[in-house]
C-alpha cells in the first residue's frame, strides 16, 4: 500500500488541495434537502472514480480520503430527505455492527493509520447505504435512486473514454496490454463498466423520451468495448449477468434488438481501433492463481487464528498475509477471515445468503411489487454478480467503490421488502406511486387505460 502512503504525504503537504472539499460542502448545504440525495449520489460514481485514478494526481488523493465524508454526505442527505421513512429491521443493522466491531482487531496491525483510515470509511459506507434504504418507500423513490447512479456512471465513463481518445497508447499496461484509464488499475476500473452496463441498458429499454435510447445504448456498447480492453475476465462475467435479464427482454423487440447490433457494429470496432495494444488472448485462457492462494491462507493462515484474525497478533499486514502467502486472498469473504476470524466472517456471510435469499423471493413474487418488474429482475442480478465478483475480489467489502455501496443498499433493500411482504404487509413493502410499463410481460397501465379490461390489469393482491 505504498501508493496510499504517499497519498496521505501529498495531502499533508499540500493542505490546500482540500479547498475543493470545503467548496463542495457549501454547495451541498445550498442544495434543497429534497435535491440532496439525488446530487450526491449523482456525484459519487464520478467523484469515487477520480480516486482510482492516479493519473489525475493529488485530486485522486484527495477523492481517495474524502470517499469517507462523501458517504457522509449521502447518509445526512437520507437522514434530512422530507417524507416518510422505512422501518429498518435489526437484522439489517448488523452491516453497520459488524463495521464497527472491525475496529477491534486492527489495533496492533503494522499500518494502523491505513488500516483505521479505510474502516472508517467502510462504516460510512454502511451507514450510508442503511440511511439510503430508509427513504426509498416508494417505487419511485427507488427510480430516484437508479435514475441518480445511471447520471453519475454517464459522468464517469468521460474519464476513460477521455483517456483512449487523448491518450490510447499511454491508457494501457505497459508489456500486459490491459486498459488502465488514467492509471486505474484495470481490475478496479472493470466495477465501473459492470455498474454502468446494466443500469445504462436498462435506460436504453426504458426511458420515456425515445430520442435518448440510441443514446444510452451506444454508451452500452462502449461500456462493453472498454471493458473488454481491460483483459479482466471477472468484469466480463459480471458484466455478462448483470445485462442477461435486459438482453433476455431485447431479444423480444425486434427494432431494438437490430439498432443495438447496428450501434455495437460501429461503437466496438471504434473502441478496438483506440485499444490496438490490449491483450484479448487473457479471454482464452482459464489459468490463474487464485486456487493456490485460497489453499494457502486455508491451510497457513485460518487455522492459526480461526476466531479473531489479526486481534492479539503482532507484525502483522492489514492487508495480506505476508509471511505465509504473500498475496492477498483475492476473495471477499477470505479477506474478512484474515482480518477478523470466523466472528467477523460469518456474520457477513449469513447477510450474503440472507440477502440473497430475500432478493429471489421478492423477485419471485415482482408482478405483485409496483413498477417495472424488469427493474426487479435487474437489480437481484446485480446483486447476485456483486458477491460472485467477491469470490474473486474484495471490492464488495472495500469502501472506495459504488459498487460496494449499492451492494449495502440492494441487500438491505430486499431484506426489508422481503420481512415486510412476509408478514403480510405486500402494499407498504413498496407503495405504488407511478404509472408503468412493464418490459417483461408487455403490459401498460395508466390512467387513460384503468377501464381497458381485466386482460391489461395487473395482479392487485
Amino acid at each position: 500500500m505504498d501508493r496510499t502512503e504517499t497519498y496521505i504525504r501529498l495531502i499533508t503537504e499540500q493542505p490546500l488541495i482540500v479547498a475543493p472539499v470545503f467548496i463542495l460542502f457549501a454547495i451541498f448545504f445550498m442544495i434543497p434537502s429534497h435535491k440532496r440525495l439525488f446530487v450526491t449520489l449523482l456525484i459519487l460514481v464520478p467523484w469515487l472514480t477520480i480516486a482510482r485514478s492516479s493519473g489525475f494526481g493529488a485530486f485522486s488523493s484527495l477523492a481517495k480520503f474524502s470517499s469517507g465524508a462523501a458517504y457522509l454526505l449521502i447518509a445526512f442527505a437520507a437522514a434530512t430527505h422530507p417524507g416518510p421513512k422505512r422501518n429498518i429491521p435489526p437484522v439489517v443493522w448488523l452491516f453497520v455492527a459488524v463495521a464497527c466491531l472491525g475496529f477491534v482487531y486492527i489495533l496492533s496491525v503494522n499500518e494502523f493509520l491505513l488500516a483505521v483510515i479505510l474502516r472508517s470509511q467502510w462504516l460510512c459506507v454502511t451507514l450510508a447505504g442503511v440511511f439510503t434504504v430508509r427513504t426509498i418507500v416508494s417505487y419511485s423513490d427507488l427510480k430516484r435512486i437508479v435514475d441518480a447512479l445511471t447520471l453519475g456512471c454517464i459522468v464517469a465513463l468521460s474519464m476513460p473514454i477521455s483517456s483512449l481518445i487523448l491518450f490510447p497508447g499511454e491508457s494501457f499496461l505497459r508489456g500486459m496490454g490491459r486498459f488502465e484509464p488514467w492509471g486505474a488499475n484495470s481490475n478496479q476500473t472493470g466495477m465501473l463498466f459492470a455498474l454502468a452496463a446494466p443500469l445504462l441498458a436498462y435506460a436504453a429499454l426504458t426511458s420515456k423520451r425515445t430520442s435518448f435510447r440510441p443514446f444510452f445504448l451506444a454508451l452500452v456498447m462502449l461500456t462493453v468495448g472498454m471493458a473488454l480492453l481491460t483483459a479482466s475476465r471477472q468484469t466480463m462475467i459480471a458484466i455478462f449477468m448483470v445485462t442477461l435479464p435486459v438482453v433476455l427482454v431485447v431479444t423480444k423487440r425486434p427494432v431494438m434488438m437490430f439498432l443495438a447490433m447496428g450501434l455495437a457494429a460501429i461503437a466496438l470496432p471504434f473502441i478496438f481501433s483506440l485499444g490496438a495494444e490490449a491483450n484479448f488472448e487473457r479471454f482464452s485462457s482459464l489459468q490463474t492463481g487464485r486456487i493456490e492462494i485460497w489453499v494457502d491462507y486455508w491451510t497457513n493462515v485460518f487455522p492459526k487464528r480461526p476466531l479473531f484474525g489479526l486481534l492479539g497478533t503482532s507484525g502483522e499486514s492489514y492487508f495480506k498475509s505476508v509471511n505465509e502467502v504473500g498475496m492477498h486472498p483475492h476473495n471477499a469473504w477470505f479477506y474478512l477471515m484474515y482480518v477478523g476470524g470466523a466472528t467477523f466472517a460469518l456474520p457477513m456471510v449469513f447477510l450474503t445468503l440472507y440477502s440473497i435469499w430475500c432478493g429471489f423471493k421478492m423477485w419471485s413474487v415482482r408482478q405483485y411489487l409496483p413498477g417495472d418488474t424488469l427493474l426487479y429482475s435487474v437489480l437481484v442480478m446485480l446483486l447476485i454478480a456483486m458477491y460472485v465478483q467477491g469470490l474473486f475480489n474484495q471490492v464488495v467489502y472495500w469502501p472506495t467503490y459504488t459498487w460496494s455501496y449499492l451492494h449495502v443498499v440492494l441487500a438491505s433493500l430486499f431484506i426489508c421488502v422481503w420481512q415486510d411482504i412476509r408478514d403480510g404487509n405486500l402494499e407498504g413493502a413498496l407503495y405504488d406511486d407511478e404509472p408503468w410499463y412493464d418490459y417483461e410481460s408487455q403490459e401498460y397501465e395508466s390512467e387513460e387505460f384503468e377501464d381497458f379490461g381485466e386482460s391489461a390489469q395487473r395482479p392487485t393482491s
